[in-house]
């Protein structure tokens, strides 16, 4: 759905996802980046136009385009929103040059801070495809607990059918999770004596 929500911390601007978007978004991702999405790689910016408007105009979903100083960087959403009980963070995609960076931190931080105490949801729930073995680290990393994986669970871009890594922060682990997350955010202390 149409939001106008803007979440910001430092250098990242998470902003309502526009289909103007499209090609500077589609520049961005390339058949590697795009694996583990539902759904082939658009192969124009007219097809990722309306890909983008799909995301946008999903009920119970808040689509945002994520920015990192002023540049488009990649895309998250919150979806299947049951107000007052769950959410999901997905459809989650960065430019290689995001991958490593405070930018999943932040973002993540920004859609669990929305989704707990903006949305009062008592559940966030995160999932990635099982083979991609690079998301299911950075989920972990954030603090979510590994609930398993489901089998034959949804499409692949690939066309298969693909299995699902699941991952979940409830309300009360969140107040951990955010200091986890703020601690992971926290410039590095110099150490005495080293240069």
């Amino acid at each position: 759905m149409e939001h106008s929500r803007i979440l910001t911390r430092g250098p990242v601007r998470l902003r309502p996802l526009s289909v103007e978007d499209a090609p500077a978004f589609r520049a961005l991702v390339d058949e590697e980046i795009w694996h583990g999405m539902s759904s082939p790689l658009p192969a124009s910016d007219e097809a990722m136009a309306e890909h983008l408007r799909g995301l946008i105009d999903r009920p119970g979903g808040l689509a945002f385009a994520v920015e990192r100083e002023g540049r488009l960087v990649g895309r998250t959403t919150l979806y299947d929103l049951e107000p007052g009980l769950r959410v999901e963070i997905g459809n989650t995609i960065y430019a290689r040059e995001a991958w490593g960076t405070e930018v999943n931190p932040i973002a993540k931080l920004l859609l669990f801070t929305c989704a707990f105490e903006d949305l009062g949801v008592g559940r966030v729930a995160l999932r990635c495809d099982h083979r991609n073995a690079r998301s299911h680290r950075a989920i972990a990393r954030l603090g979510a607990r590994f609930e398993g994986t489901l089998r034959a669970f949804r499409p692949a871009a690939d066309g298969t059918v693909a299995d699902v890594d699941y991952f979940s922060v409830l309300a009360d682990e969140w107040p951990a999770v955010r200091q986890d997350l703020e601690n992971r955010l926290r410039p590095a202390e110099p150490v005495p004596g080293i240069a």
